[in-house]
């Protein structure tokens, strides 16, 4: 483990995550894993079996409403804030609630909505668009970081 995290340029804990199932992976690490290891790291989209039916309003708020820590996500922020609410989802939910907002939107909508997201992660928003360019999904919205750093300065 120790001489894979040396010649990955990374910690031997990274490695140690990474082998234990850890779901918060960085596309840079898996690349640099992935040469260490003389292996080409792909990465794809493929479509899940169909679900009986997406889930329902009162379902998804109790399944992402931990996200949501500043104020209570209310049924009624799932149609007139969507964008906030799947910025949340994308930056700090796990993989099923990603799932989850996916199959209540639809794919088409989820896919639009998540190209007008303006993330405040750059890494979040790198995924997100290796992601959508595998979808034919180009996204033009930036990371705000630097627009909110701006008004903090003041």
């Amino acid at each position: 483990m120790a001489e894979l995290a040396r010649r990955a340029a990374t910690s031997a804990p990274t490695i140690w995550r990474y082998e234990h199932g850890w779901s918060r992976f960085e596309l840079y690490t898996l690349r640099k894993l992935a040469a260490a290891l003389g292996c080409r790291l792909t990465l794809s989209l493929e479509p899940q079996p169909a679900q009986d039916s997406a889930p329902g309003t009162n379902e998804l708020v109790a399944r992402i409403g931990r996200l949501f820590w500043d104020r209570p996500l209310q049924k009624v922020d799932l149609t007139q804030h969507v964008s906030w609410v799947l910025k949340r989802v994308l930056e700090y939910g796990a993989l099923e609630d990603v799932h989850a907002i996916a199959g209540h939107l639809g794919r088409a909508r989820f896919m639009d909505e998540v190209c007008q997201v303006q993330f405040d992660s750059r890494r979040s928003r790198g995924a997100w668009q290796e992601l959508l360019a595998v979808e034919g999904k180009s996204c033009t919205r930036k990371f705000s970081r630097k627009e909110a750093e701006s008004c903090w300065k003041r």
